[in-house]
């Protein structure tokens, strides 16, 4: 335990949150963290009165946003242009339906205290109410095993996920700027790299994340993502000779995954793959099949015992739909990154509906 109290500027941008973000603040404001060394900002953007209301009543600052276009990178710098001159150590961003351990801001200070500049902590899934949400879940500690908690394993920095994430503040209010597009994280993820920052990554600092419940939001936050992904992997692409000269191994490494493509759509390229070689080659399939062996094992060995279930099992006959919906998410991906699509959260009552409280927790 650290005697250094860093200040903390809690940012929550919100888009028609209104379902969510009183559970969120409510629960961010039992922190054991001092009082008067963090302040809660929600960049609330259409959003009713009556939650605007109760939001300054529990104790947060609401900024009501005036641009046109929309992105959570404007909302970022509009509390950095309120706030960033109040003398704040550090800029705490978290998502509207983000839940966080009283403890939160008392473990990110020791980090910071111990030199870090860019944190990222373990987000985690908040509902499993439907299979879809339960292998997004899954998903994303597999992102967690690999790019994260892997990476930092061998002298890597950790990928950012968009939410509960730490910066320095003096570094944060600088890099904003730059920021333009709808993919802030990877942006920011580059400008770390190219300032030679190590992004830290805390596996025991929980952030709750609601996952999707349906296809169709599923199918519009992959869009979003990939559009953000190919627009910073063609970024780095354009600026790839500088980088290599720099021997910057940490850019090089990020600059490879941004050019994988989602697992889902990997995996299911390869099984179509062994099966057109099954029809017109047999004999030269061996050395494919050996390959799915290896990358279904390597995201077995990625997933976290809690999720060796019977329902994990089940839920795997979804991922032929989730490949599907992935596959149309590129389609309509061009101007993808240069729209805001909002994913809603709340989860609807209809959801819930015939799921007893022993299939949830399997």
């Amino acid at each position: 335990m650290t005697d250094l109290r860093n200040r903390f500027l809690v940012i929550f941008p919100a888009y028609r949150e209104d379902a969510v973000i009183i559970q969120s603040i409510k629960q961010f404001f039992q922190q054991t963290y001092p009082p008067a060394a963090f302040k809660v900002v929600v960049v609330a953007d259409s959003m009713s009165e009556a939650t605007n209301k109760e939001l300054h009543e529990l104790g947060a600052d609401v900024l009501i946003p005036s641009y046109l276009n929309r992105s959570k990178a404007a909302a970022l710098k509009l509390a950095l242009k309120n706030y960033s001159g109040d003398g704040f150590d550090a800029a705490a961003i978290l998502d509207a339906d983000n839940i966080v351990d009283p403890d939160f801001l008392e473990r990110v200070n020791e980090a910071l205290a111990n030199g870090a500049m860019a944190i990222q902590t373990h987000r985690v899934a908040k509902n499993y109410n439907t299979d879809l949400a339960y292998l997004d879940g899954i998903g994303e500690e597999i992102n967690n095993a690999i790019f994260r908690q892997g990476h930092v394993n061998l002298g890597l920095p950790s990928a950012l996920i968009g939410s509960g994430m730490v910066f320095n503040m003096e570094w944060f209010t600088q890099a904003m700027p730059k920021v333009h597009s709808m993919g802030e994280d990877k942006e920011l993820e580059f400008l770390l790299l190219q300032d030679r920052i190590f992004i830290e990554y805390l596996p025991h600092v929980l952030v709750k994340d609601e996952k999707v419940h349906n296809r169709k939001d599923f199918s519009n936050q992959r869009k979003r993502w990939i559009a953000s992904q190919w627009e910073t992997f063609l970024f780095t692409f354009n600026r790839l000779g500088p980088i290599i000269r720099q021997g910057n191994l940490p850019l090089l490494d990020k600059f490879l995954q941004w050019s994988l493509p989602p697992r889902v759509i990997l995996l299911g390229l390869l099984i179509l793959w062994i099966l057109l070689l099954q029809l017109i080659a047999p004999l030269r399939d061996t050395k494919w099949f050996f390959i799915l062996i290896a990358y279904v094992s390597a995201l077995f060995l990625a997933v976290p015992k809690k999720y060796y279930t019977t329902r994990t099992l089940r839920s795997v006959a979804n991922l032929p739909f989730i490949f599907i919906a992935i596959l149309r998410s590129f389609s309509s991906v061009n101007n993808a990154n240069k729209t805001f699509i909002h994913t809603p959260h709340g989860i609807p009552d209809e959801d819930n509906r015939n799921r007893s409280a022993k299939n949830i927790q399997e």
